[in-house]
């Protein structure tokens, strides 16, 4: 079942032959000690004693490099992605500080060494993107990026990537008005994915507030304020400053793809939005600074409550 998860992640046209059996009892072995059910993961997690953490890391570590020794003569994508993998997790669960570089290296290179034999493989290009722009020690933001960027371009960005690439095009100051915005493109409306939007809305209004471009500073206000309006209607007046409970996440998966064409709103016409706190005190001065005062208001939530 396991290795049947970790084939389905590669396209048909990849693995051109049959996968010997020990070669395939390898990557099997790889995948579950990378499950994150798994007994390495939840002794991680859990409040066992430091010893025994240990134990179970060392025998983690030396399964990988046990396998790892006969991975170069293979040269198989799918045991250097499920190396790459077993050593992202190794590192997550039971490395910290400095030492952790090595292992995120060894992981960047069993990717790089899967990008080398599937260069145009979803999952591989996904996990570089990622891990150059979250971790630290290793980071390489702009590379991170041009690989999430050629995923998103052939249109296969997985969609909780977004949020990060958003975050990365915000860190490097490459940042511009999405002419395309769409809120139905929120196929993943967790607030934390509205609050990495939010921060790329501010630091675009504060780059077009600096630059003198109104017009585009005030494209980018009406789109925050559709944000706004969405998340509002998802979630009431929760500020998506922390998560939401289970049920509400799942209502607002289905809000989403059932009203995102029908929110157009402005503040302008509508003014402020009630019961919301998505939009900071300090927001709504900008969108008086650059609208003009406002005596309108309403509530979002209550507008669409036939509809949710």
């Amino acid at each position: 079942m396991i290795f049947q998860k970790l084939k389905s992640l590669f396209s048909s046209n990849t693995i051109k032959k049959p996968i010997p059996i020990n070669l395939e009892k390898q990557i099997a072995l790889l995948n579950d000690i990378s499950n994150g059910l798994g007994e390495y993961a939840t002794v991680a997690f859990s409040e066992e004693n430091p010893t025994k953490k240990n134990d179970k890391a060392l025998k983690m570590l030396s399964t990988i490099a046990e396998i790892e020794k006969s991975s170069t003569q293979l040269k198989h994508l799918e045991l250097f992605y499920s190396i790459a993998i077993a050593y992202r997790n190794y590192c997550a669960w039971f490395v910290r500080g400095d030492d952790r570089k090595q292992y995120l290296e060894k992981c960047l290179f069993y990717l790089n060494e899967s990008l080398s034999i599937a260069p145009d493989n979803i999952n591989v290009k996904s996990e570089l993107g990622r891990l150059l722009i979250e971790e630290k020690a290793i980071r390489n933001i702009s590379k991170g990026i041009r690989f999430l960027e050629d995923l998103k371009n052939d249109g296969n960005l997985p969609s909780h990537l977004n949020s990060i690439l958003s975050k990365a095009h915000r860190q490097s100051d490459n940042i511009e008005q999405d002419r395309g915005f769409s809120l139905c493109t929120f196929s993943d409306p967790s607030p934390a994915v509205f609050r990495e939007e939010r921060k790329r809305f501010r630091a675009l209004i504060r780059k077009y507030k600096k630059q003198g471009e109104t017009d585009k500073l005030k494209a980018s206000l009406e789109q925050y304020y559709n944000l706004a309006v969405l998340v509002t209607i998802c979630y009431g007046d929760h500020d998506c400053n922390s998560g939401v409970s289970g049920w509400q996440y799942d209502d607002a998966v289905k809000i989403v793809p059932k009203l995102c064409n029908e929110i157009d709103f402005s503040f302008v016409r509508n003014g402020f939005l009630d019961k919301s706190n998505f939009i900071s005190k300090n927001d709504w001065k900008t969108f008086v600074v650059v609208f003009g005062k406002s005596t309108k208001s309403f509530n979002p939530a209550m507008k669409f409550k036939k509809d949710i």
